[in-house]
């Protein structure tokens, strides 16, 4: 039985919250992004803590089930994981679709406003309800295409696929060793970079081949970080609390700085520090950092992460809908500064209260129903 790492619960929530902040800023009421900009670019580069998600999933993901894969795949073992992982994403997703769907549909009938047009499409909610809107057919997979109705539910599209594989991945890379290790660790990282140069040029890929490839391979940097995690024979040779001290200074640098030119080089260098950070909050539990990430409120903020970060989205969405039917004009045009900072203020407790509901009503009762009858009665 796995044992709960409780401070990488308030990273996760930490890294819903920083994507929130980028999208409404530069997204919803972009008049905050720019705001925001002339102090830092902190939230412009708010995107790179999708690639954390990825790195901290392969870690994740192999602290609970490197027991379960570690000597093969079978057909029992493989149903129950993949089940799991699907109650574990599906069911608030769809949820989110079917509160995108009313909102068209209000649209439709009340707005008098244009509906299921756009990348509200009807193909593309086929596409979302199958969890294949970073699979766009009609699009070369180099470009860029419209298929999202929540957009950030791209990242669980290209995640679930890299799921179907995941245990294959384990059976590959927990029998290495250490110096092994470290060079299929430097060798990923490598290809990341020529994937980020290659395609858009920065690390902000949500569609097709790029996609996928972007969390497979960040999947493989959070697998090798778990590893050496979990030989902990580092521990004598480094200070933790100063690794820690280190991965943050590091990570706080590059999100402050916006690389017009070598924009490839600028995201890229964060991913190391990524995995230096998920480490050294894994191994120190003492620290200070350590004890604020697990007080109970940061706890709390990283338990209704999922929710925060798939509902966000939505919310934005009727926020921007209903200011167009109250007040007949676009959200936030005519804001001041001030007002577009109390806005995100007003934004994020609403976002966090929705997702304190769904978490609560959706997410959890239908993850243990799922589990509970249909993975009982497949007899797994």
């Amino acid at each position: 039985m796995y044992k709960h790492i409780k401070s990488l619960t308030s990273l996760r929530g930490i890294a819903a919250l920083v994507v929130v902040i980028h999208h409404f800023s530069y997204y919803g009421l972009p008049k905050i992004g720019s705001t925001l900009s002339a102090y830092t670019n902190f939230f412009t580069n708010g995107y790179l803590w999708v690639d954390f998600f990825f790195i901290l999933s392969g870690f994740i993901m192999t602290h609970v089930y490197a027991e379960t894969f570690c000597l093969k795949v079978n057909l029992k073992n493989y149903r129950s994981y993949l089940f799991s992982r699907f109650a574990r994403i599906y069911p608030l997703h769809i949820f989110i679709i079917s509160l995108f769907v009313g909102l068209e549909v209000v649209k439709l009938l009340f707005l008098n406003a244009s509906a299921f047009t756009g990348k509200f499409n009807l193909t593309a909610l086929v596409s979302n309800i199958f969890l294949l809107q970073a699979f766009d057919i009609k699009c070369p997979p180099l470009f860029w295409c419209n298929t999202y109705w929540n957009e950030p539910a791209w990242s669980i599209s290209v995640e679930f696929f890299i799921y179907c594989i995941f245990p294959i991945l384990l059976v590959v890379l927990l029998k290495n060793k250490f110096k092994t290790d470290l060079i299929i660790y430097s060798s990923t990282l490598f290809c990341i970079l020529l994937l980020i140069t290659f395609t858009r040029g920065n690390l902000d890929t949500i569609i097709g081949i790029p996609s996928i490839a972007r969390c497979g391979l960040e999947c493989i940097l959070g697998i090798i970080t778990y590893k050496i995690y979990h030989r902990g024979n580092y521990k004598k040779y480094f200070n933790l609390s100063f690794l820690a001290i280190i991965a943050i200074t590091w990570i706080i640098l590059i999100m402050h700085y916006y690389w017009h030119h070598f924009r490839n080089i600028h995201d890229w260098l964060i991913l190391p520090a990524f995995s230096l950070l998920i480490l050294s909050v894994s191994i120190n539990k003492k620290s200070l950092i350590s004890k604020f990430l697990n007080s109970q409120l940061m706890l709390y903020i990283g338990t209704i992460s999922y929710s925060t970060y798939m509902v966000h989205w939505v919310v934005q969405e009727l926020l921007k809908s209903f200011w167009l039917y109250k007040f007949h004009d676009v959200f936030g045009k005519e804001f001041t500064g001030y007002q577009s900072l109390t806005s995100l203020g007003v934004f994020l407790m609403i976002v966090l209260l929705a997702a304190s509901l769904t978490y609560k009503f959706v997410e959890i009762p239908a993850r243990n129903y799922l589990k509970s009858t249909i993975l009982a009665k497949q007899g797994i």
